[in-house]
C-alpha cells in the first residue's frame, strides 16, 4: 500500500495505513507512524484536540483502524515551543566526558531535542542538567551541544559539545564527514552482495511530508553508505548488517536499506509492512509463530549507533567510542538464533 498524497496546505498531512497497523489502536499507530508524535499519551493530547481525523471523521485513541482508513493530521498542533529548554534530572549512560565533550549511549525511545510535539524530556534537557551549565549553540536553544542527532528509536552512541570550540570543531567534521559513524542494523532477508557501497539521491518523499526517500539521480543531496553483513539468520531470513554512513542524511539507513529490499525490523515508517509485504520480507512474515515473536520483541526501528570515532576539538586526539546494544535488540538476536534453516 502507498501513502496518500499530501494536502496542499504545509499544515495539514494524509497517511494511509500500512499493512502492519490495520487493527491497531488509533493513538498507538500515531506513536508508531509519525516520529514527531513521541507517545500514545501525547496521540491522545492530538486527539483531544481534535488535530486528528481518520477518514474524515473524530475518533477515540481505542479506535480500531482500518485498512482503507486514512489518517489525517493538523501539523499546526505540533509546532515547536519557542521556549529554551529547562534542564531535567533524566539518567544519562555516559560513556566518556571532559571538558569539551560527553559521549553517551542514546536510550531508544528518547527525543534528542525539543522540538515539534515533544517539549521537554528530551536528550537536550538531560544533558542540560547533567553539565549544569549552559551549552554552546549554533543559533538554535532547542539545539544546545548538538552536532548531531539520532532518530528517536534509533539507540546508540551519540557526542555533545560543551565548549563552542567543540561545538564549532566537530561540526567541521561532520560536515566533511572525517569522523567515522558504524551503525548496527536487524534487517529482512540477507544481502545479495556484501559488503558494498550503496550511492542514491536522498530527500523528501513527494507522496509522504514525513517520510525521506531515494530520488531520481540529481534531486535532493548525494547519500552514501557501505553495508556489510555480521551474521544471517533464520536460514536468511534476517539478517544482522553493519552499515558504515559516509553522508549524514536524514533516516538515511533506514531509506536505503528500505531501497534495496532489506528494510529493518520493527521500522513500520519505512519497513516492508509499511508500504506492503516485499518478496524479501515474505519468508519471515510466512512462518507465523517466528513473525509473531519478532512483531512482539521489535517494538521500534532494530537500529543501533556502534561506533562513534572522531578528533578530539582540543587535543586533536583520534578517538573512537563504542555504545553496547539495548536489551531489546538483544533478545531479537536470540530469538532469530534460535530458529534453523
Amino acid at each position: 500500500m502507498t501513502p496518500s498524497t499530501p494536502h496542499e496546505s504545509d499544515e495539514k498531512v494524509s497517511l494511509t495505513i500500512p499493512s502492519e497497523c490495520v487493527g491497531m489502536r488509533l493513538d498507538l499507530a500515531l506513536s508508531r507512524l509519525v516520529e514527531i508524535i513521541p507517545s500514545r499519551s501525547f496521540a491522545q493530547k492530538l486527539l483531544d484536540a481534535n488535530a486528528v481525523l481518520v477518514s474524515g471523521r473524530l475518533r477515540r485513541a481505542s479506535w480500531n483502524l482500518g485498512e482503507k482508513d486514512i489518517i489525517e493530521i493538523d501539523l499546526a498542533a505540533l509546532r515547536p515551543p519557542p521556549t529554551i529548554p529547562a534542564p531535567q534530572s533524566i539518567p544519562l549512560e555516559i560513556i566518556f566526558e571532559d571538558d569539551d565533550i560527553l559521549v553517551l549511549n542514546k536510550a531508544a525511545g528518547m527525543v534528542v531535542h525539543p522540538g515539534a510535539g515533544v517539549p521537554d524530556g528530551t536528550l537536550v534537557n538531560a544533558v542540560l542538567a547533567h553539565t549544569g551549565c549552559t551549552l554552546p549553540t549554533l543559533g538554535d536553544p532547542l539545539r544546545a551541544g548538538l552536532v548531531h542527532r539520532l532518530d528517536r528509536d534509533t539507540s546508540g552512541v551519540m557526542v555533545v559539545a560543551k565548549s563552542q570550540k567543540a561545538l564549532t570543531e566537530l561540526s567541521r567534521q561532520f560536515a566533511d564527514h572525517s569522523q567515522l559513524r558504524r551503525y548496527s542494523a536487524l534487517v529482512f532477508g540477507s544481502l545479495v552482495r556484501s559488503p558494498q557501497v550503496v550511492e542514491t539521491w536522498h530527500g523528501r518523499d513527494p507522496k509522504h511530508r514525513l517520510r525521506y526517500a531515494v530520488l531520481p539521480e540529481g534531486q535532493g543531496k548525494q547519500a552514501r553508505m557501505q553495508i556489510k553483513t555480521e551474521k544471517a539468520y533464520a536460514g536468511g531470513r534476517a539478517s544482522l548488517v553493519v552499515c558504515e554512513l559516509y553522508t549524514g542524511r536524514t533516516h538515511q539507513i533506514r531509506v536505503q536499506m528500505a531501497h534495496l529490499g532489506h528494510g529493518l525490523l520493527g521500522d513500520t515508517l519505512y519497513g516492508p509492512c509499511a508500504a506492503g509485504a516485499g518478496a524479501v520480507a515474505m519468508p519471515l512474515m510466512k512462518d507465523k509463530l517466528l513473525w509473531t515473536g519478532v512483531r512482539a520483541a521489535s517494538v521500534r526501528q532494530m537500529l543501533h549507533a556502534a561506533v562513534l570515532g572522531l578528533t578530539h576539538p582540543r587535543t586533536g586526539e583520534r578517538m573512537q567510542f563504542e555504545a553496547t546494544v539495548p536489551n531489546d535488540f538483544s533478545v531479537l538476536e536470540i530469538l532469530l538464533s534460535d530458529v534453523g534453516p
